[in-house]
Order: structure tokens, then sequence, then C-alpha cells
């Protein structure tokens, strides 16, 4: 068990590295996205995330569950892996170029109902150029993860990375496009990006189209796309929905906060880029369900830790000065840093929730899935309604957090009737009820900096002195700290 908890931790940990480098640009550029004399205001701000909110929707339906499809079909199923790749990419070609003509064709249309303005259109042209080449580009990425090249993929993300901040910095910092020049940097970041992966796509990738292919991918893939949709609606919809109930400054404010909430969230998307190839190929395995259950302890623990750090260490972290009367978050945001904690326990749910895909992929159940996040998304739409027009920003986040907590619910309940795993209930249990305590202490109690830095120290003290690890994992780490 322990070497294929070490394979996954490797594979985990460098997907984390490029995942967190690829997300980093909102985080380097917040500085200068806050900053009036380049996004003139929070409400411009606002304009960007809707953007966000806009193509990571269409982002769902431009693949359609078929990125998911290939990626399970690759290790489970009697079809020769490039008819797999090929057939898969070819629809998704397909698809993609329909869906950006009737973008560019109904550009005014769409800018009305997401910015509230015809004026928009060319935020929707380029983002359907972008969505059309990301969506082509997201593909060569499934077989470097297949074949485990962790170290591959995470280049070609940092390289991406560094492309789009060299091209930030041209279009927003020195020409000062605004939110235009964002995206100008993200399509001509994307178009790069397709023709870098190309060559790693020659293996795979040849004029085939098999149907019998296509209709067992979609069979499979097609149940995806509501359900991407809804956990979409449970992602994004507080930021649509702040338009009409608050305003596009509150919704600014939140969007920033937001962003260092969502630092979890980076961890959850490496994790499952290692996770689901890792559980297919050891499904088969007579130990297959106790080293699941074992990755969901470790899992909620690694996640309670981050949650509790950086909840108390966000509020000074954010106001960090770096140089002519800047911080890393202008000031006039910092009013929206109270949500981080909330965000941050919301996304700790999410990768449980993914922890528990493991029988829904195993047993081909992906039509259930939309129950699971349809639900959460019926209950975020819901409680946004009812709790943001009463608490603000403070109401989004707590919706967010519910929404969360019911979709990982629902999924365990499923998951268990299935394909029943040995989840060990009593050590996640205390794992939870430690961080529900310690962000009880932060809103509650609001410790200064010393007590912060003292809990945080002596929270694995806290699990050492309670016994909370077994005698394999003492051995474990006893080595590990010989080793050092």
């Amino acid at each position: 068990m322990i070497d294929h908890l070490k394979n996954l931790a490797r594979h985990s940990s460098i997907y984390t590295v490029s995942t967190f480098v690829q997300r980093a640009l909102g985080f380097v550029m917040l500085p200068i996205y806050t900053d009036p004399a380049f996004l003139a205001s929070r409400s411009e701000y606002g304009d960007l995330a809707l953007v966000y909110t806009f193509t990571a929707f269409m982002n769902i339906v431009y693949l359609y569950g078929m990125d998911a499809a290939i990626l399970r079909y690759f290790f489970l199923g009697k079809f020769k892996r490039n008819e797999v790749y090929s057939t898969g990419f070819w629809g998704v070609l397909a698809n993609s170029l329909a869906l950006s003509a009737l973008l560019f064709v109904f550009a005014p249309q769409l800018g009305d109902i997401v910015f509230g303005s015809y004026k928009y259109s060319t935020l929707i042209r380029l983002s359907a150029a972008i969505l059309f080449f990301d969506s082509l580009g997201n593909l060569p990425y499934l077989i470097l993860r297949a074949e485990e090249k962790s170290i591959h993929f995470s280049a070609f993300r940092i390289g991406r990375f560094f492309l789009e901040l060299i091209l930030n910095i041209l279009f927003v910092v020195i020409l000062r496009k605004g939110v235009l020049g964002i995206l100008y940097a993200n399509l001509i970041a994307s178009v790069v990006n397709l023709i870098a992966l190309l060559p790693y796509q020659n293996k795979y990738l040849k004029i085939v189209w098999n149907r019998e292919i296509f209709k067992v991918l979609a069979l499979f893939g097609l149940p995806m796309l509501p359900n991407g949709l809804a956990y979409l609606t449970v992602e994004v919809s507080d930021k649509f929905l702040m338009r009409f109930l608050l305003n596009k400054d509150l919704l600014g404010l939140y969007s920033a906060s937001y962003k260092f909430g969502s630092l979890l969230l980076l961890v959850v998307i490496a994790f499952r880029n290692a996770w689901q190839p890792f559980f297919l190929k050891i499904a088969n395995e007579p130990n297959a369900k106790q080293i699941y259950a074992r990755v969901l302890t470790y899992f909620t623990l690694i996640g309670a830790f981050l949650i509790v750090a950086g909840s108390f260490s966000i509020d000074y972290i954010v106001k960090i000065p770096i140089g002519h009367g800047r911080s890393i978050m202008n000031r006039t945001y910092w009013d929206g840093i109270k949500i981080i904690p909330i965000i941050l326990s919301a996304y700790l749910f999410y990768g449980i929730y993914v922890n528990f895909t493991v029988g829904i992929y195993i047993k081909k159940k992906t039509r259930y899935m939309i129950i699971f996040t349809g639900v959460a998304a019926l209950v975020n739409i819901g409680s946004n309604l009812f709790l943001m027009p009463r608490f603000g920003i403070m109401g989004a986040a707590f919706a967010t957090l519910l929404s969360y907590l019911i979709m990982a619910a629902t999924i365990f309940i499923a998951n268990q009737k299935i394909y029943k795993v040995p989840y060990e209930y009593g050590r996640v249990l205390f794992i939870l009820t430690y961080l529900f305590v310690m962000i009880g202490i932060y809103y509650l109690l609001t410790p200064n900096w010393y007590q912060r830095l003292g809990l945080i120290v002596l929270s694995p003290v806290l699990f050492f002195a309670l016994r909370f690890f077994r005698k394999e994992e003492w051995a474990y780490l006893i080595k590990l700290v010989k080793k050092s």
C-alpha cells in the first residue's frame, strides 16, 4: 500500500506545482488587477469575473465529457488507444467549431445576458476564440496524464504561465488595455500552447473516426455534460447572481478575495489529475479499496492543515507591501478577506467529493453524477437567493460551502451502494472536528498574530498527542526523518 501511496503522492505533488504555477497568474497580477490605474474600478474587476464565469460554463459544453471518456477508455476498454483518442479529438474539434461560430454570431445578445449590455460583444468573441483553442489544447494533456508524464505536463503548464505573464504585462501594464488586454494575452497563450503540444499527439492522433467508439465515448461522456454544468452552477452562480442581487462593485470585492479562497481548489485539481489515472490503474488489485480509504484520510488531513494555516495567515499576506504604496491586494478590497476561510473549507469538501468518484468511474455510473451536482446546484441557487440579500458576500460564501457539503454527502451515499469502500470514518470525523473548531476560533475569538502562529504550530502536536497516526504510519514517518 505504501508504494502505491508514494506513487500517488509523487505525481500529485508535481501536478500541484504546475497547477499552482498555471493558476498563479491571477495572484501575481492581483496587485495590478486591483489597482485603479490598470482596472479602473472594482466594477471592472467584476467584468473580469463574469468573463471567467462565462468561459467556465462554456468550456464544459465544448468538451461535453469527452475528456473524461477518453481518459477512462485509455485504461478500461477493448479499443486501441489511438482509435479512442483520435475519435474523441475529432468529435471535440467538430463541436468546438460549431459552438464558436454560434458565439461569434450571437455575441451582442450574449453580451447583454452576461454583462448587461450589448457593448460587450468583443469580450464574447474573444472568449469564443479562447474556448476553441483551449478545448483542443486540453486533450494532449490527457495523454501526458495517462502515461504518467507528470513532469512534461508540469513543464507545459509552467511555460504557459510565463508566456501569459509576459503578455499580461504587455497588454495590461504597458498598453493599458484592461480586461480586453487580459483576454488578448489568454488567446495568444492558448494558440501557442496548442501548437507546442501537437508533437505529443502524433503517437495517438490519426485520421480515424470509429462510430462504435464514438458511441461508447458519448454514452460515458454526455452524462458528464449536465453534471459539469451543474457543478459550474455551484462554482460560479454566486458571481452571476451577485450582479443582480448586489452589484458589480461587490462582485469585484468578492471575486478578489475568492481567488485566495480558491487556493485549495488548485490542490484539489492537482490531486484529481493524479487520482483518476491512479485509481483506474489499480482498480483490479485486491487491496484497492483499502488504498482508496487511506487516500481519503490523508487528503482530508492535509486539506485541513492547509485551511487552518491559510485562514490564520491570509489577513497578513494580502497586506504585504510591494512598493510604491501598493500591497499584494489593494486596500479597497480588504473588506472581502473575511470570506476566505469559508471558501477554503468549501473546496475541502469538493476534494472529498473527488475522492468519492471512484465507484462512479469504475462501475460506469456517470449518469448518476447529475443527481449529486444537480442537487448541489439547486441548493446553491436557493441559498444564494436567500442568504446573499441578507448577509452580502458572506451569505454567498456560506452558500458555496453548503453546496459542496451536499455534493460530497450525496455522492458518498451512492458510492457506498454501488462500490462500498471501508473508509476510516473515525479518523476523518476527528480531522473535520479539528477543522471546525479552528475556524470557529478564527471567527469568534479573532486571535492576534502570535496566538494564530501558536495554533498553527501546535496543530501537528495535537494529532501526535492524541495518537491519530497508526503504527505503520509512525514507522514510515520515523524512516523519513532518519533518511532526511
